[in-house]
């Protein structure tokens, strides 16, 4: 089995320093080296510093790989400064630019703004293609043109679409060239799910083939298999609210937690997001949803747990739970020039027969000796659609 995987970086500061610049290219050239599909970077200034900045860093390490933004939105920043980044960073590095679609969470949410509906979505990836493409558009009505357009390295830059409900998965499989799935790892939901983002692909005429599926697991690779564990747990806490934050139905949750599971949306903390010491990841456990929350978005454990759920996998067998980095009061993670190697997600392309996804996305991350240096926050998976799911891990 081929199995191909990408990573999004963060410096593990609130803002680059310049002492760490170096470390950070490093950094992406050595993901770039071990053989990584993709590298890219989260677009929230909440969090801290730039995406710009550190994807035109990550450009200038990575040799191979394709470089971009995982995920950004269609309201902090405007289609045509979008087209000209995307445009940009595939003429640095000669047509290996991509780009991640989402609605909107901490970068929005923050700043007053309402997350992006379907429709605005659509209509910005639409001006982002069209520009770069032909150098004219529309967006919400207005005008759009750029003067070099014909001069781009690429008339198409790859857009995917993060969905994690019914109608985003839909939206994904009618426009985008993929889609990155946030709805978890159980085999119902990954089923329900391609057959979702297949669905929308034929009701706009393609075939559902051309769309690449991708599955996000929230993931924390660390020796100590408790603490790799206790640091995936603020991540966890993050994609259970977002992915129910919208409704429960049609999202395969047991009914006895959908009372919880709403009061816990209803109650988030958008302060605290992925804050390891933040509330939300208190209220989770609080409310009786950590289990469940791990067992469907989570991956995380050691080397040793890893290697067997893969060996498990291979005879049919489930494992016991393998068990983002942690970070501290403040939302910070360790920083570079504490020698530490952070990845904020892990994307991982499999082709072939049956496996189970996460095992062999982590065994591919350790066997690329990713290991207990690496703090990785999630990993994305593509399952081809005939290929059989077994949730091992």
């Amino acid at each position: 089995m081929k199995v191909a995987f990408g990573v999004s970086l963060s410096p593990g500061t609130p803002l680059l320093q310049e002492k760490d610049t170096r470390r950070f290219i490093d950094l992406a050239k050595m993901a770039d080296d071990y053989g990584a599909e993709a590298v890219g970077t989260h677009d929230t200034a909440f969090i801290g510093g730039d995406a710009y900045v550190r994807a035109t860093l990550i450009a200038l390490g990575a040799s191979r790989a394709r470089v971009g933004l995982r995920p950004t939105n269609p309201l902090t920043r405007e289609p045509q400064v979008m087209a000209s980044f995307l445009a940009s960073v595939d003429s640095l590095t000669g047509g290996r630019a991509f780009m991640d679609m989402a609605s909107g969470d901490s970068a929005v949410l923050n700043i007053g703004y309402q997350v992006a509906t379907r429709a605005r979505i659509e209509d910005y990836v639409t001006c982002v293609r069209d520009l770069i493409a032909k150098g004219e558009a529309t967006y919400q009505g207005r005008p759009q043109r750029v003067r070099w357009a014909s001069t781009v390295t690429r008339q198409r830059i790859p857009i995917f679409i993060c969905a994690e409900g019914p109608k985003m998965l839909h939206l994904g499989g009618r426009i985008g060239d993929g889609v990155t799935a946030g709805t978890g790892l159980l085999p119902e939901v990954i089923k329900d799910t391609i057959a979702r983002v297949h669905a929308g692909a034929r009701d706009a005429g393609r075939n559902p083939s051309d769309v690449d599926v991708w599955f996000t697991t929230r993931t924390s690779l660390d020796e100590d298999r408790d603490r790799a564990i206790q640091g995936v747990k603020a991540s966890v806490s993050s994609i259970l609210n977002h992915s129910m934050r919208f409704g429960l139905d049609n999202k395969h949750l047991p009914d006895e937690l959908r009372g919880k599971v709403q009061e816990y949306v209803d109650g988030y903390e958008l302060y605290d997001h992925v804050l390891h010491e933040g509330r939300n990841p208190k209220r989770m456990e609080a409310l009786g949803l950590t289990q469940y929350a791990i067992d469907r978005f989570a991956l995380a454990g050691n080397a040793e747990r890893l290697d067997q759920a893969d060996r498990a996998d291979r005879r049919g067998r489930r494992p016991q739970d393998l068990g983002e980095p942690a970070r501290n009061r403040h939302g910070d993670a360790a920083p570079l020039h504490e020698d530490s190697r952070r990845a904020d997600h892990v994307e991982v392309r499999l082709a072939g027969q049956r496996r189970s996804a996460p095992a062999v996305a982590a065994t591919s991350l350790v066997r690329s000796r990713y290991r207990q240096t690496t703090r990785l926050r999630a990993i994305k998976v593509r399952i081809p659609s005939s290929t059989t799911v077994s949730r091992n891990a």
